[in-house]
């Protein structure tokens, strides 16, 4: 049985042009996103479904929970945004809602996957140039990193790599081998960017959605002091036992509330079955202003 939050979301049916697909909110994605995604050549009439259980589900009833419990306004965050497919599913379940003012910032540094958020933002008729959009990797600092981008339409894993000297590709690559990244990938210094820094003009964010590939522990705890006064709830996919463990004495410290939380690498029971989680998943609420929300 679906989560309640779906009630208030009705499935799209409508008319999808070639080259795309559509989900349950009526967002359109292009096929050339995903080497493995079933191409659809022709025009044709859709009835989409409700999404299936598995790790991304966990997502999907944040985001739209943030969005029923967002009064007035709604910003929300997206960090290793990849296509800023988050971000879009979100504005779909404002627009088939409450209508409400909202606020997207985007951060991602693989230079294909930027340039398809605005195509994307474009697809599904939102302006990009009205909301925040950085090419730069999240991370606990702002200034620069290396970074490990290619292959843009079959993976969406890119990271951080080791803080190394410039030149020393060899290190890099070695490191992440041993990872099991393999392929024709390039290592890049990129601009990176502090949640701090993203958080210092911001009174209230609704959500913030991190898929970062291992930087969330430290994205997170740097900026451990601004999450409290302005942070309504966290959902994190986690990439190791260590970070995972790192994460629950974070915001245990902090005294927020755990809504779930899901090792990487295992296969859990859930309450809506038994679910194989490659990234993990946790959620946190911010006990001051979101909970109170959550209540209502």
């Amino acid at each position: 049985m679906h989560h309640p939050i779906f009630e208030k979301f009705p499935c799209w049916e409508g008319e999808v042009e070639a080259g795309l697909s559509a989900n349950f909110l009526g967002v359109l994605t292009r096929d050339r996103f995903f080497t493995m995604m079933e191409k659809n050549p022709c025009r044709r009439h859709v009835k989409t479904s409700l999404p299936a259980f598995d790790e991304e589900y966990f997502e999907w009833i944040d985001v739209l929970e943030s969005i029923a419990l967002a009064h007035n306004d709604f910003t929300m965050i997206e960090l290793g945004a990849g296509y800023g497919r988050w971000m879009v599913h979100a504005t779909a379940a404002l627009r088939s809602t409450t209508g409400i003012p909202y606020r997207l910032i985007g951060v991602e540094p693989e230079p294909t996957h930027f340039k398809w958020i605005k195509t994307h933002f474009k697809d599904n008729n939102i302006v990009a140039r009205k909301h925040q959009l950085i090419k730069a990797a999240a991370a606990d600092h702002d200034g620069w990193t290396w970074f490990y981008i290619g292959r843009p339409d079959e993976w969406y894993g890119q990271a951080i790599a080791p803080n190394i000297k410039a030149g020393a590709l060899r290190e890099v690559k070695a490191w992440f081998t041993k990872r099991k990244y393999i392929g024709n990938e390039q290592v890049k210094k990129v601009k990176s960017i502090s949640l701090n820094t993203l958080l210092r003009p911001l009174e209230r964010v609704d959500l913030i959605d991190l898929d970062v590939q291992g930087a969330e522990l430290a994205v997170l705890e740097a900026a451990s002091k601004q999450l409290g006064g302005k942070v309504k709830r966290v959902h994190i996919g986690t990439h190791g036992q260590d970070i995972e463990r790192g994460l629950r004495a974070l915001f245990q410290g902090l005294g927020w509330e755990k809504l779930n939380d899901y090792a990487c690498n295992s296969e859990c029971e859930t309450p809506y079955g038994r679910i194989k989680f490659g990234d993990g998943v946790q959620t946190w609420v911010n006990p001051e202003i979101g909970r109170a929300a959550l209540r209502r």
